[in-house]
């Protein structure tokens, strides 16, 4: 009995310190150097290369089974530039939790070809990670060259999941400008644009994400974000479903190296 008893000890002592971590930036910034060491580079419009520091906090929570886990408190965002005229966006909300955004000029607006996301949960006796990636055709218009104020543009997205076999995941609904105004980014100020995408997951997944952004009118660099998402996802137990949300806020427009 006592053996039973230390053993269930144990596993709820791995069970409750397993979880997220806040990502170190040395971390983000030594992936950042393996990727120009790779020889990716391509100069193009957009934030200057490197990482920059943001601070943010959220939580995770899936139904089963049931455990939740944390963001931040520092939250690296790193930008990459793509071949096009592009850049990659990356914020590593904690050290099992990250997302991706790639960002491209198109006649005057910045537009969002792709968009993926990554999950690690750590459940002691097993962990289960997931990859997703989406594809979104036409490009969404997340900041037009002409702002109109309330103006919706269409958000359609096609995605899948790995690897958690989900079958295809579709994204749909508007995105929106909603305000200008400038920004305390540090010791400066930063002329920016607040950009609303509402978004409905269908097929493989059911849901919805909703997200606030106040991007940089001059480099398109997200400055300071909120964000919430329910997604539910089958599995041979059942539905699992994910109450997530978060913020982060950009400390300085000085990327490290």
């Amino acid at each position: 009995m006592l053996a039973i008893l230390a053993g269930a000890g144990v596993l709820i002592y791995l069970w409750s310190q397993t979880g997220a971590h806040a990502l170190a930036p040395s971390v983000a910034v030594q992936r950042f150097r393996q990727i120009e060491r790779a020889g990716v580079r391509t100069v193009g419009p957009g934030p200057t290369q490197g990482v920059y520091l943001y601070r943010g906090s959220g939580t995770e929570t899936i139904s089963l089974p049931p455990k939740s886990q944390s963001e931040g408190p520092e939250i690296p965002g790193t930008v990459v530039d793509r071949p096009g005229g592009c850049f990659e966006f990356r914020l590593d909300y904690s050290d099992v939790h990250w997302q991706d955004w790639t960002y491209c000029m198109h006649r005057g607006s910045m537009v969002t070809t792709s968009k993926a996301g990554y999950y690690l949960w750590d459940f002691v006796v097993l962990s289960v990670n997931d990859t997703s990636t989406y594809t979104c055709s036409p490009a969404i218009v997340t900041i037009p060259a002409d702002f109109v104020f309330h103006a919706r543009h269409p958000v359609s997205c096609i995605g899948t999941n790995n690897h958690i076999s989900t079958g295809s995941v579709h994204m749909d609904g508007t995105s929106t400008v909603l305000a200008t105004k400038k920004l305390r980014v540090g010791s400066g100020m930063e002329p920016a644009v607040l950009v609303r995408e509402d978004v409905a997951f269908s097929g493989g997944q059911h849901g919805s994400n909703d997200a606030d952004t106040w991007f940089s009118v001059t480099t398109g660099l997200p400055l300071r974000g909120t964000w919430s998402t329910v997604v539910s996802t089958p599995s041979p137990v059942g539905t699992s479903t994910l109450h997530a949300h978060g913020e982060f806020d950009l400390t300085s427009l000085v990327p490290r190296h």
